[in-house]
């Protein structure tokens, strides 16, 4: 109860005390003054302990809402350290919050960084790559040139065989024509041989003097292809041709099939698929199968 409850209860009980002289005064004058009189005794004193009563209920008030008041106090005192500890907290979680942005912003740096050299690796892996796909097309070609030229040079050396082997027998035979008496002296010109026998090449000599015939395939349906290499470059009838592709990598060539050559022209020849291994398709090489015999 406040202060202001208490004064007015107070004067309330005086003013019922003044009031109570005044009617008991009242009634004096009158007849019945007495019995009026202890009717506003009792009344008074009824007043009075009723004051007492609210006094006392005040006062009671009083100290409840001072413990209340206390208890407050003290449930403000436990909200402020805890506001005091979220603001600490809260200062903290700021703190971390500004060390992660800056490492978030080195990071975001760093991975700009790889990514960048990065782009510069694989532009150089791109860049190694060209030359290594540079450098192998570069060695099947020089590969194919070794084997042209280890095939010329074997060529050339069945050639010179050929020839040591042709010197040999004619000079066999211009001895068997001296010893026979074939040299004969012509008048007024010089010494000629004649020879009885004519000179016959064996097949291996002549099988020294083929060369390689390359080609082409220039068409092909069903189980008859063509290619284009004919009579003038030495294709007959019954020879037969291997065809192949060449590896993209420079690797081993891939074998399709044999051509049976049944048609021959000038400048192209048809036959019949043989030993099919692959699909034939244009564009794919062919090479005769005696060249291939005397590659050793």
């Amino acid at each position: 109860m406040s202060v202001l409850t208490k004064v007015f209860v107070v004067l309330l009980a005086l003013f019922s005390i003044v009031l109570s002289a005044f009617v008991v005064a009242t009634f004096a004058q009158q007849e019945k003054w007495k019995e009026s009189a202890t009717d506003w005794k009792a009344a008074a004193l009824d007043a009075q302990a009723e004051a007492r009563a609210i006094t006392n209920n005040a006062a009671l008030e009083q100290q409840r809402a001072l413990a209340r008041h206390q208890e407050d106090l003290a449930a403000m005192n436990a909200l402020r350290a805890q506001l005091t500890a979220n603001q600490q907290d809260l200062g903290k979680c700021s703190r971390e919050r500004d060390e992660a942005l800056n490492k978030l912003t080195v990071e975001q740096g760093s991975v700009a960084g790889l990514t960048e050299h990065s782009k510069l690796l694989r532009g150089a892996l791109d860049r190694e790559e060209q030359f290594s796909a540079q450098l192998a097309a570069r060695n099947s070609k020089i590969e194919r040139v070794n084997t042209d030229l280890n095939d010329r040079v074997k060529e050339l050396t069945a050639n010179l065989a050929m020839a040591q082997s042709r010197v040999r027998a004619l000079k066999e035979q211009i001895s068997g024509l001296a010893d026979a008496g074939g040299v004969r002296q012509i008048p007024g010109g010089g010494n000629i041989v004649q020879s009885q026998t004519p000179s016959v090449a064996s097949p291996a000599i002549v099988a020294a003097m083929t060369s390689p015939i390359r080609a082409e395939v220039t068409d092909v349906r069903g189980e008859r292809a063509q290619i284009s290499v004919g009579s003038a470059d030495g294709v007959a009838p019954g020879m037969k041709f291997l065809l192949y592709r060449a590896s993209v990598t420079g690797g081993k060539p891939q074998y399709l099939a044999t051509l049976r050559i049944t048609k021959v022209e000038a400048n192209r020849s048809a036959g019949m698929l043989e030993e099919t291994a692959g699909d034939v398709r244009e564009g794919d090489a062919a090479r005769d199968e005696a060249s291939f015999a005397l590659r050793g």
